[in-house]
């Protein structure tokens, strides 16, 4: 009986593809024979709380599938707690998680969990919180030092996001009837925003 896999894929902002992230997880599948029965593509910033990343789990567990598949432990989450927090979630479904780029498995084949791998998943999740602590600091120290040379921050006057193209979960789950609160819910976003792509679809 084949191995059912759900794989996910994740960006950070609408300016990056989820398209190479997408074709080299259905070629794993493909090379280790598993039946790919669920895909997320979506745009979130992977230091979300858990209560953001609900949606995630549902799907997943819906799905029924006995893997879950993404490329790297960056692209799953980069803050230790929540990220620990959405693995044992996911295994109190069964599920193992792979990680292609190194080959991690959560899980044994007994389905008792993987303490080499659990080290690991703590220690690189730690390295990328780290990394984004950083590069938040350097921003806000760029942008401290730009507004006392006088410079003027924020979006040019006139600019105009394409909410659709951002948000097209979103758009996918509005076009389903789906309500605007219960979208905002699951997708843990408020049901303002919700209110603006759905405004931009009309």
């Amino acid at each position: 009986m084949r191995k059912k896999a759900f794989i996910y894929c994740r960006v950070s902002t609408d300016k990056q593809e989820t398209e190479r992230q997408i074709k080299d997880l259905k070629q794993y599948c493909l090379n280790n024979e598993f039946e790919i029965v669920g895909v997320l593509e979506e745009e979130i910033s992977a230091t979300k709380t858990i209560k953001a990343r609900e949606h995630l789990i549902q799907l997943v567990k819906e799905s029924k599938a006995d893997y879950f598949i993404a490329q790297d432990i960056s692209r799953f989450s980069r803050n230790v707690k929540v990220g620990l927090e959405l693995k044992d979630r996911l295994h109190q479904f069964g599920v193992c998680l792979i990680f292609t780029q190194t080959g991690l498995k959560s899980l044994n084949e007994d389905k008792t969990e993987n303490d080499v791998a659990r080290m690991l998943f703590t220690m690189l999740m730690s390295v990328y919180e780290m990394e984004n602590s950083t590069k938040k600091a350097q921003i806000r120290n760029g942008l401290k030092n730009a507004r006392s040379r006088g410079i003027i921050l924020g979006r040019p006057i006139g600019t105009f996001t394409d909410l659709k193209v951002k948000y097209k979960n979103i758009v996918k789950e509005l076009n389903s009837g789906m309500s605007i609160r219960k979208t905002a819910k699951i997708y843990g976003v408020a049901p303002s925003l919700v209110q603006r792509v759905k405004k931009q679809m009309t």
